[in-house]
């Protein structure tokens, strides 16, 4: 990679503003006069080069970097949750530019531009998408406050002025946000992306949906706090509550994830109190705290308290920082009727504990929750009537957007156009698994989309494997199977209605779309299919 801020004799930096008229103020010229300021007090301040546009319309913008040549371009303006940013059009209101378009711009230009910096509200979507061509780009990724960005950028080109690194100046634009006293979520929005240590185009790529990202990171910076992540099975709730995870400890939480695929045997699912036991034992485990159930455990009181009990006076007592704790494959739980709303009962205790106003509710604020199960009804347990129902922040998972979708595209590094994300979506919609198992084959097997798309809904095709596996799991299931039966004989355009259980339990394995009390098969690649198996 080349290093242009230590050997280049002259370093270019075009400065971006859009202010459309129909937005917020910004105090974007402030942030362009303090950084011309440090520039010029700069030991070596005839090395840099400092042009820039005040008003930035979007087919202006290439031409700028192709007559200007900058190593640098500094965007300074609104940015949606959606990671758009926000150009001026010929009146001078909004126009929003997605990160397809500009990660394609940059891609145009990378012989000479080397980095990015996109001072903006939710840009690190940007930025994870311009980064696969450029070797530096900086983004925010959450919304951050005007003179928090400001001050950003006085510590970025402050130290690019000493003759610092990218890398270095990153960390003095965080230090200048701390040394401001802006809150903690303010230093930690600027994000810095190195195209050397980008991950290969493969199976671990994270798209955010927002606003669920930033909701789930404000919820869980909030004293006891309880997150309840819920979608189909295959549709990225772990990843949503890795991701959170990962933001928690970089606000210093401590963390512990836990699945309740190791907690389930025929030994506990008939006995709450070993099931709440050995609960207790295994976030213990994960705390790196020796077992003392014995010295807290009294076997005059109930299950659902000792466990409380055994929370409070050890498990949280001591510790000096919030801790998150995340619970995945709770549906295995919840599939009990011995143990299911029982536990549902103490989760619930755990997050109202805080609330009770005594002496033991400061101890129960460092305890904030996350839940991820897959639908609101199984065999023994109807989440609406349980004691989860409404409890927190719920998170419905939704399927990725035709945007989100041609990002991830891009991220894969496949020159699709916009009408093949479409054909693509026609076909397996925005399901993050077929997605995933899509673009891993393209990429990988150097197939074309028309390849794909003619064996995708057979045995034979890329998505066999899942689609075998659904069909065995219906198998076992002679009622449900009957009732899907009636789903993919229905027309398209018109859906049927269901028994609400038989319902959500389509939903949960992801064959079905809810809409009301009405559903539809999820896709065509399911309809194909499973037409056949039904000879339909």
């Amino acid at each position: 990679m080349k290093q242009f801020l230590m050997h280049n004799d002259q370093i270019r930096i075009l400065f971006l503003i859009a202010e459309p008229t129909d937005s917020a103020r910004l105090r974007l010229r402030q942030e362009l006069h303090d950084i011309k300021q440090r520039l010029q007090l700069a030991p070596k301040r005839e090395r840099f080069v400092l042009d820039y546009e005040l008003s930035s319309h979007p087919e202006e913008i290439s031409q700028a970097i192709l007559t200007f040549q900058p190593q640098i371009v500094h965007f300074s303006g609104h940015g949606t949750s959606n990671g758009e940013l926000c150009f001026e059009d010929s009146l001078g209101r909004m126009q929003p530019v997605e990160p397809p378009v500009l990660a394609a711009l940059f891609e145009l230009v990378a012989d000479w531009v080397e980095c990015v910096v996109l001072n903006a509200c939710y840009s690190d979507i940007q930025a994870q998408a311009i980064v696969q061509h450029i070797p530096f780009v900086i983004g925010m990724k959450t919304a951050i406050d005007d003179q928090a960005a400001i001050a950003f950028a006085v510590g970025f080109y402050t130290a690019l002025g000493a003759n610092r690194s990218i890398e270095q100046a990153f960390k003095f634009g965080h230090l200048q946000i701390q040394l401001q006293g802006f809150p903690e979520s303010e230093y930690l929005s600027p994000v810095l992306h190195s195209k050397s240590s980008q991950k290969p185009k493969d199976t671990d790529l994270y798209i955010e949906r927002p606003p669920i990202e930033q909701q789930c990171f404000e919820v869980i910076q909030q004293n006891s706090s309880l997150i309840r992540i819920k979608a189909p099975e295959k549709m990225g709730k772990t990843s949503l509550m890795k991701k959170i995870l990962s933001y928690a400890r970089e606000c210093d939480y401590k963390t512990v994830a836990l699945s309740c695929r190791g907690l389930i045997d025929n030994r506990v699912t008939t006995d709450l109190e070993q099931f709440l036991q050995s609960f207790c034992v295994a976030v213990g485990n994960k705390l790196g705290l020796p077992n003392q159930l014995s010295d807290f455990w009294d076997q005059q009181l109930s299950a659902i308290y000792n466990s409380s009990f055994y929370f409070q006076n050890y498990l949280l007592r001591n510790l000096t920082c919030p801790l998150v704790l995340a619970l995945d494959d709770v549906d295995l739980v919840f599939e009990h009727s011995r143990i299911a709303e029982d536990f549902c009962k103490f989760l619930r205790i755990c997050y109202e504990s805080s609330k009770q106003g005594d002496s033991n509710s400061i101890i129960w604020e460092k305890l904030c929750l996350i839940i991820v199960h897959s639908t609101e009804i199984y065999t023994s347990l109807d989440i609406n009537q349980s004691p989860l129902h409404n409890v927190g922040l719920i998170i419905d998972l939704p399927e990725f957007t035709q945007e989100q979708v041609q990002y991830l595209v891009i991220l894969y590094g496949i020159d699709w156009t916009a009408v093949e994300v479409e054909q693509l979506m026609s076909m397996i919609g925005g399901h993050p698994l077929l997605l995933k198992i899509a673009l891993n084959y393209v990429m990988r097997q150097n197939k074309t989309l028309e390849e794909l798309l003619q064996v995708a809904p057979t045995s034979s095709g890329v998505f066999g494997d899942h689609l075998r596996e659904l069909w065995e799991k219906l198998s076992k299931n002679l009622e449900l199977k009957r009732v899907f039966s009636q789903v993919l004989q229905a027309d398209e355009d018109n859906l049927i209605q269901l028994d609400p259980i038989q319902a959500k339990f389509l939903q949960r394995l992801g064959l079905v779309i809810l809409e009301g009390n009405f559903v539809k098969v999820r896709c065509q690649l399911y309809r194909q299919y499973f037409r056949i198996f039904f000879r339909l």
